[in-house]
């Protein structure tokens, strides 16, 4: 079909466009809105959930550009069973966690994201994991803050060591104290970086030692907060929807020490996961290996009664709740024992053995742990398509940022399927399909992009410029003339010269070629973020 010329905000999903010319992007998100009402409506959103203090309870937002998935609780006295969906909490009175038991959660739960060691990913050879873009304009770190937000956590820590530098910059920039902590500056996003103390003077030696070593930051009440009854353990490499206040009722419910959210698995994610067995009368996990093999993974094969024959492993999902004294308990009086640096590997197995009450957390909604380079590829690939389990819409409507000061995306003569346009972009006469196209991203004519990430580039730059920067013979950032770009990952700031290809013609599955600016992983081709691929070349 051929849709009408018109501006329209940029970051968002385009499905079909056909364009003659004139500067445009078009959005579908279950209707199509006309250019000047969907960016009215963008506006208005993000100025309601702004201007919403947090001192004053959980933020909620207008949903009603989000996807309606289903929302099918199922709740007994063991073990609770949760979906996603588009209300988080089906709170009665419409404010996540009003329905739950115990005290509000914006007043009771503090939660501590993860964000990583180093990694094999060749994304993360210049920024941490969670840092890396989701869609066109977010970032992985973005996915447990804003299920955090919506479900009624305010108060988080951000514990960082690794490449950290990009991932602190983007929480400062998009979760301000003055606009999402309230007047009272109750709400918050703290980065705490492994540092020097008198206590340690050790990096991080895993996840619990993390935590540990951040402690007494962390039951710091410099805010003259009181200091939470549960503390909330979490991720920040996984893209899911999940409403933590169902997990806390679970919790609460069972007077549990420590509650683990689940979700089945089949056998090839079974060796990399934490596996466990839960007892289908009480809900309890009696027992628990951490990435099992042999006769470990048979102990654990269809005994959860969520197992199926497909996905007969109950996997932990890296998603905790502690009592704040029992996680007091289990990391200080360990401090001294350094082979208890995991939560899977090491306090897990050790609070079983000491016979604490230690409850799953059934989750059967969507959940794609990004680990390695592919799940990361697969997964932004997905939010590209209109049936998409989760949408970027579902995570950006919390984010609080005063956003990128940036003119809308820009496409002339374009045909543009199923696609996340990133603001600042500037398209001209190419052919784009199932991709995702970054902030400030230029794509000369004659180009064909399919089944691609183009991470975009941290300036954007108009003709007069990129005009200015060929004259004096500088690199220009962007995609020239006639290239073809298939199932290939393109970095920041790159430069990649006219009639290239990189579609891995010899199907590779694994080089690495740095020198040339450029690695192979998992049959994916990523040109390194920087690079100068020149005029011609074939990859």
């Amino acid at each position: 079909m051929t849709l009408p010329m018109g501006g329209v905000a940029s970051g968002r999903r385009v499905d079909v466009l056909r364009h003659s010319h004139m500067g445009v992007g078009l959005s579908q998100h279950q209707s199509l809105l006309s250019a000047r009402s969907f960016g009215q409506h963008c506006r208005s959103r993000r100025n309601r959930l702004v201007n919403q203090p947090v001192s004053a309870g959980p933020i909620t937002a207008d949903r009603s550009t989000s996807h309606k998935s289903s929302e099918n609780h199922s709740t007994n006295t063991t073990q609770h069973h949760s979906n996603t969906g588009s209300t988080p909490n089906g709170a009665s009175n419409g404010v996540p966690g009003s329905k739950k038991i115990g005290p509000p959660l914006n007043e009771s739960v503090q939660a501590i994201l993860l964000a990583g060691g180093p990694s094999t990913n060749a994304l993360a050879r210049f920024r941490a994991m969670p840092a890396v873009k989701l869609g066109s304009n977010m970032q992985l770190i973005d996915v447990p803050i804003s299920n955090c937000i919506k479900s009624g956590v305010n108060k988080m820590y951000v514990l960082t060591q690794f490449n950290s530098h990009t991932l602190n910059t983007h929480i400062a920039a998009s979760y301000p104290p003055v606009v999402f902590g309230g007047p009272q500056k109750r709400g918050f996003v703290d980065v705490l970086t492994a540092s020097q103390t008198p206590k340690s003077a050790n990096w991080y030696k895993g996840s619990a030692d993390a935590v540990r070593q951040q402690l007494d930051s962390i039951l710091d009440a410099f805010r003259g907060m009181d200091l939470p009854d549960e503390l909330l353990i979490l991720s920040g490499q996984a893209l899911y929807r999940m409403d933590y206040a169902d997990l806390l009722q679970t919790h609460r419910s069972n007077n549990a020490d420590i509650t683990i959210a689940t979700h089945a698995v089949g056998l090839g994610q079974a060796s990399f996961r934490g596996c466990c067995k839960v007892e289908p009368d009480t809900g309890r996990i009696s027992l628990f290996y951490e990435k099992p093999t042999g006769d470990d993974l048979d102990k654990v094969r269809s005994v959860s009664r969520n197992a199926t024959e497909e996905n007969p492993f109950e996997a932990s999902m890296g998603i905790y709740v502690f009592k704040r004294d029992v996680l007091v308990n289990l990391l200080r009086t360990e401090s001294g024992d350094t082979k208890s640096a995991h939560f899977g590997a090491d306090v897990i197995p050790h609070a079983l053995e000491s016979k604490l009450k230690v409850v799953a957390h059934h989750f059967d909604g969507y959940w794609r742990d990004i680990s390695n380079l592919r799940d990361f590829f697969e997964v932004n690939l997905e939010m590209t398509s209109p049936s998409s389990p989760i949408s970027v819409f579902d995570v950006e409507e919390t984010i609080v940022s005063r956003g990128h000061i940036l003119p809308p995306a820009m496409i002339h003569k374009c045909e543009i399927v199923h696609s996340l346009m990133g603001e600042g972009s500037a398209l001209r006469g190419s052919y784009i399909k199932g991709s995702v196209i970054g902030c400030n991203t230029f794509v000369a004519n004659g180009c064909h992009i399919e089944d691609s990430l183009l991470m975009g580039n941290d300036n954007y730059s108009n003709d007069r410029e990129r005009e200015r920067a060929r004259q004096q013979g500088l690199s220009v950032l962007g995609i020239g003339e006639n290239s073809v770009i298939k199932r290939a990952i393109i970095d920041d700031n790159v430069s990649i010269g006219s009639n290239v290809q990189i579609i891995n013609k010899d199907g590779i599955e694994e080089a690495d070629h740095t020198k040339k600016g450029y690695v192979i992983q998992n049959g994916i081709v990523v040109i390194l973020k920087g690079a100068i691929i020149p005029d011609g070349t074939v990859i």
